[in-house]
């Protein structure tokens, strides 16, 4: 093998390699100013971050039917005494997907879901601070260290489609001990 062979391999590694670096050393403390800088969506508020607890993000777009469901099991959380004293963040993100805009298709999803948790809207900058998000729904949990100890994300033609309350529940236990898992 040459060494032109050699560097190009070795490129393709690093670039590859890459997002995993980002995501394993995102923090909750470097990360919450960006959201904090975010239009707010919906009426749940303004987002304000805080820090020493378990917080959970998810992103989703409003034509998403996983963010729906999902959306059902964040609500049931935030009700719950399980969740404890968690803060849940939804980010929306790839609202135009495909150059289509429709304000009336989120003011559906908001009536049709009801989320119990503030939502801010995304950005590029965000999708790449959180590990280059690309898929939705995504949910991160952090924990009261403000690491990551948990992340789902939805995959094509996969049959778990998005996080449940029974996921985020064991995550909010691995947010007390700092563990790291993906699922």
């Amino acid at each position: 093998m040459n060494w032109i062979s050699r560097a190009v391999i070795l490129i393709v590694l690093f670039f590859a390699l890459l997002p995993l670096a980002r995501a394993d050393s995102a923090n909750w403390k470097h990360l919450s100013p960006l959201l904090a800088q975010s239009a707010p969506v919906g009426e749940a508020g303004e987002f304000v971050p805080s820090n020493g607890k378990p917080v959970i993000v998810t992103f989703f777009a409003s034509w998403c039917p996983p963010c729906t469901d999902e959306f059902g099991h964040l609500n049931s959380l935030a009700a719950s005494e399980a969740s404890g004293d968690v803060q849940i963040i939804g980010v929306n993100v790839f609202e135009d997907f495909g150059g289509v805009k429709n304000p009336e298709r989120m003011k559906h999803f908001l009536e049709r879901t009801d989320p119990q948790f503030v939502m801010v809207k995304g950005s590029a900058e965000i999708l790449e601070a959180f590990g280059n998000i690309d898929r939705i729904p995504t949910g991160v949990v952090f924990g009261n260290s403000g690491d990551e100890v948990w992340r789902f994300v939805h995959e094509r033609d996969a049959e778990k489609t998005h996080a449940t309350s029974e996921d985020l529940i064991g995550a909010l236990k691995l947010a007390k001990t700092g563990n790291f898992q993906k699922s």
